[in-house]
Order: C-alpha cells, then sequence, then structure tokens
C-alpha cells in the first residue's frame, strides 16, 4: 500500500502527494468541495464522489485503493474523517502567508 500525505495550506489549497513524488495542487475552491464533502456524506458517499473532486488519476486510484483495502468500518470513517478534519477558509479571507502549511495529514 501506498503512502499518501495531504498538505493544507494556509491558502486554503490543498496538496496531495505519495511515496513516488507523484503530486496534484488543489486550489482553494477545489479543496473546499473534497473538505466539505468529507463532512457531509458517509463514507460510500464520499467514496462515490472523489472522482469528481480528485482529477490526479495516480492519486485518484491509490487513495480508491486505500479505502477499498479498508475494510472495518471504523477504519473506513477514520479514513474519510482524515479529509474532512482540514482546514478551511472562507470565500474572500487573503492569507497573510499563504505558503504556511497548516496541517500534514498521512495515511
Amino acid at each position: 500500500m501506498h503512502l499518501i500525505t495531504l498538505i493544507n495550506y494556509n491558502s486554503g489549497e490543498l496538496e496531495i502527494q505519495d511515496d513516488e513524488s507523484h503530486k496534484a495542487r488543489l486550489n482553494r475552491e477545489a479543496s473546499n468541495r473534497l473538505i466539505m464533502t468529507g463532512r457531509m456524506h458517509t463514507v460510500s458517499e464520499f467514496v462515490e464522489k472523489i472522482p469528481s473532486l480528485i482529477t490526479d488519476a495516480v492519486l485518484l486510484k491509490k487513495i480508491v485503493e486505500a479505502f477499498e483495502k479498508t475494510t472495518n468500518s471504523s477504519e473506513r470513517w477514520n479514513l474519510k474523517e482524515k479529509f474532512a478534519r482540514l482546514t478551511t477558509l472562507t470565500k474572500g479571507y487573503n492569507s497573510q502567508n499563504p505558503d504556511e502549511i497548516l496541517e500534514k495529514v498521512s495515511f
């Protein structure tokens, strides 16, 4: 299984990277949609919506595989919550330090 890291920036952007140096950076709006989907939906609904939220095929495949390999319902919930608990910013907020890393989460 591959290690996926979510990097939550003070700009509201989110970078998703794997342990093979493949990465994608989502802008504030795309990051917000991904995080809010994690907050507002069940695990199965979240997994179903991921392809419309993460367009990078390599990372998408690895994230979906992480959910598929996790068979315990509480582990699946905790995996979804890694997305849902990331920080979102209100529209119109401009950070003084947009490249500051607020949080890194790996699974």
